[in-house]
C-alpha cells in the first residue's frame, strides 16, 4: 500500500510538473500574441493616409438604376473665395463645398427632389456623415453632409437639387 501511496504521489507530482510547465508556455504565447496586436497598432503608413476631404463626383438618381445625373461641385477656401478648378488640399483648407444637382424640367414628372438617392466618389479613407445611404430631400436649402479625411479633418457639403428650366 505504501509502494502504491508512493507511486500516485509521483504521478501527481510529474501531472504538477506538466500543468506548470503548460501554465508557463500559455503564458509565454499570450504575451506573444499581445505584443503583435500592439506592434499591429502603429500608424499607418502616410503613403496610404489622405488628408483630402473633397467629394470628387456626386450623383442624384430617382431609383438605384435610374439615370444618374452629376451635381456641380463648387469648393471654397476659408475665406469664401470660390477655388480654381485645380486646385490643391491645402488651398481649400477649412472652407466648404456647394453641390448643386440641376435636373432638366421635363423630368420634373419622373423625379421627386423630396425623394432621391446620392452617391458619392470618395477616396478610399473618407467617409461621409451623415450616411448617403437611403432617400434623401434635397429642396429647399438641401442637406449639409460632412466629409472626412483619414487624417480627421472635416469638410462640410451643402446639396441642393432644382429644376433646370
Amino acid at each position: 500500500m505504501k509502494n502504491e501511496e508512493i507511486r500516485r504521489m509521483k504521478n501527481e507530482e510529474l501531472r504538477m510538473k506538466s500543468l506548470k510547465s503548460e501554465i508557463v508556455n500559455l503564458k509565454s504565447k499570450i504575451v506573444i500574441l499581445i505584443a503583435m496586436m500592439l506592434w499591429g497598432c502603429t500608424e499607418s503608413d502616410k503613403e496610404f493616409v489622405h488628408d483630402s476631404n473633397t467629394i470628387a463626383k456626386l450623383v442624384c438618381r430617382a431609383t438605384h438604376d435610374a439615370t444618374p445625373f452629376e451635381g456641380i461641385i463648387t469648393e471654397y477656401d476659408k475665406s469664401g473665395t470660390t477655388a480654381k478648378d485645380e486646385f490643391e488640399q491645402k488651398d481649400v483648407e477649412g472652407g466648404y463645398g456647394m453641390i448643386n444637382i440641376e435636373i432638366p424640367e421635363r423630368f420634373k414628372d419622373e423625379i421627386d427632389l423630396q425623394n432621391v438617392y446620392l452617391y458619392a466618389t470618395l477616396s478610399w479613407d473618407q467617409s461621409i456623415m451623415p450616411t448617403l445611404s437611403g432617400r434623401h430631400d434635397i429642396t429647399g436649402d438641401g442637406i449639409v453632409v460632412t466629409v472626412i479625411s483619414g487624417v480627421g479633418t472635416k469638410r462640410n457639403y451643402r446639396i441642393k437639387g432644382f429644376y433646370e428650366e
